[in-house]
């Protein structure tokens, strides 16, 4: 289970969600419904759970992903300054967060496999490959319908 994102799939009824990891502030997570951002829901008082406006559409692809600045520090130490427990814990957090991303994003793509070192897509569909040039490319489906397979071999492959 990855520690920074959450993804469902809609059923056109379901409009209330889990948020099962933690996030700072709902600044920090960004909820997309297909691939396309939305703010058209509302957090529970406790900040574990969305509710969408109107429920995800059938087969929707939803995403609650948490998304620590890189860029910005949350905290900036200065000489002299009084240094305190919160000042600490704000920045191991950002750290702890940025960290768990990281993995979640590694984890999150193809990889190699350790027990036979081949690239393993994990059950996924593998979108938007460009058709082969070299003798040792994959071949995307649309290629061989329409370079390779006659009418009756199309015919065939679709009664099987």
């Amino acid at each position: 289970m990855a520690n920074s994102f959450v993804r469902y799939t809609g059923d056109g009824n379901t409009a209330t969600y889990s948020i099962p990891f933690s996030y700072r502030e709902a600044v920090d997570l960004t909820v997309t419904i297909n691939a396309v951002a939305t703010t058209a829901f509302t957090f529970n008082a406790a900040g574990t759970t969305i509710t969408f406006n109107s429920p995800p559409a059938n087969s929707a692809a939803i995403e609650i992903r948490r998304t620590t600045s890189q860029t910005t520090r949350l905290t900036d130490y200065a000489s002299g300054s009084v240094l305190t427990e919160s000042d600490l814990d704000t920045d191991s957090t950002q750290a702890f967060f940025m960290g768990q991303e990281a993995i979640d994003d590694a984890a999150d793509k193809i990889a190699i496999d350790s027990s036979d070192f081949q690239w393993n897509a994990t059950s996924k569909r593998i979108k938007n490959v460009s058709d082969p040039t070299s003798n040792q490319d994959v071949a995307t489906k649309n290629y061989l319908e329409n370079t390779w397979l006659t009418t009756a071999n199309k015919t065939a492959l679709t009664t099987i």
